[in-house]
């Protein structure tokens, strides 16, 4: 839909030539002798039945000129498109902190693995996983985003980072949801260390910033929230609150009093100022999967994008113009050539 509204020129210039000239030329019509002009016979002495015929080469040479002036006056107007999308952005942060090695409820023979555990308990070496009764809280996480990946739509787009001490970016925003699962299977690679909320949001938006969409996005932060509370952390969450993007904190909880530590409480209140928090207590095979299926629902498909485009019309004008130009000359060269018109005239007034 063209807004017409939106009208305007680069240049006012030829507007201005065009009006001097055409009332030099009124004047002319006006003020001078008829023997100035002998053929203007052609256009104040036709017969009002036949009259618009007659005036058809003056009518069209001032379009041909009008047309041709806004050419040069290079007019524009804005187009307004609207367009139901179909696609989003999921930015995912996965903590892969040592904590995130704990125990859950959850026993290891009552539960189809997807990924074969390749970290022990507390050490970096590998223990045979089935030895391990337990499943920890970062394979759960890891069964539950397979989950979530197997129900992304085709035209979606996954990004995934790790962090602990430092932030892991191990993928960028991309539809290509096997590579992403690929990049799961390798999670236990980085499940050790402490836990840097606050450089995982700011890889995670700087990643955002460098590959631009017109897609909504949603930030997902799983964690376990066994951090300090930082000035820097702060910042990033302000960032996030003005990149106008929902944001959505996973907060798997460490023990059942939710406030005991001041400085989790602080984190967390401040993600529900900007976001939602999903508080996932006692972690089974179940509720984290659950909060991520929530996430899918509130996060619906069925949204619109208003784009405006500037459109060029010099261009499509000048065509227009060109094919006018040369319809006017052949019928001025042809049937309109005054010659003709002047025995026409003089035989309708004999």
């Amino acid at each position: 839909m063209i807004d017409w509204d939106s009208f305007q020129v680069a240049r006012f210039w030829p507007l201005a030539l065009a009006l001097i000239t055409a009332a030099l030329l009124f004047a002319l019509w006006i003020y001078s002798r008829k023997s100035v002009f002998p053929d203007i016979r052609l256009v104040t002495a036709t017969r009002p039945a036949k009259g618009w015929i007659d005036r058809l080469p003056v009518t069209a040479g001032a379009a041909l000129l009008l047309l041709l002036t806004l050419a040069i006056m290079e007019a524009s107007v804005v187009r307004v498109e609207t367009i139901d999308r179909r696609a989003r952005d999921f930015l995912i942060l996965v903590d892969t902190s040592r904590s995130m090695r704990h125990d859950t409820k959850v026993r290891r023979g009552d539960f189809d693995l997807n990924f074969e555990r390749r970290v022990g308990a507390f050490a970096t070496a590998v223990d045979d996983p089935n030895t391990i009764p337990h499943i920890a809280r970062y394979e759960l996480a890891r069964e539950s985003l397979l989950s979530f990946l197997s129900d992304r739509r085709a035209e979606d787009r996954v990004g995934l980072i790790y962090f602990n001490d430092d932030a892991h970016s191990v993928s960028a925003l991309t539809s290509n949801i096997a590579f992403i699962v690929d990049q799961l299977a390798s999670m236990d690679d980085y499940v050790n260390w402490g836990t840097d909320i606050a450089t995982a949001m700011d890889s995670g938006l700087s990643l955002l910033d460098r590959f631009p969409d017109e897609n909504k996005r949603t930030v997902i932060l799983l964690t376990d929230a066994e951090t300090r509370y930082t000035q820097e952390l702060q910042q990033q969450l302000a960032r996030l609150a003005n990149a106008n993007l929902s944001f959505y904190l996973l907060w798997i909880t460490t023990d059942g009093n939710d406030d005991s530590n001041e400085d989790v409480a602080s984190f967390v209140n401040l993600a529900q100022s900007i976001g939602s928090v999903v508080t996932i207590q006692d972690l089974d095979s179940e509720n984290l999967q659950n909060a991520l299926l929530d996430v899918s629902r509130m996060e619906g498909y069925g949204y619109q994008e208003v784009r405006r485009q500037f459109v060029d019309l010099s261009q499509p004008i000048l065509q227009v113009t060109r094919i006018l130009l040369v319809v006017w000359l052949t019928l001025m060269a042809t049937i309109f050539h005054p010659s003709i018109n002047r025995e026409t005239y003089e035989e309708r007034n004999s």
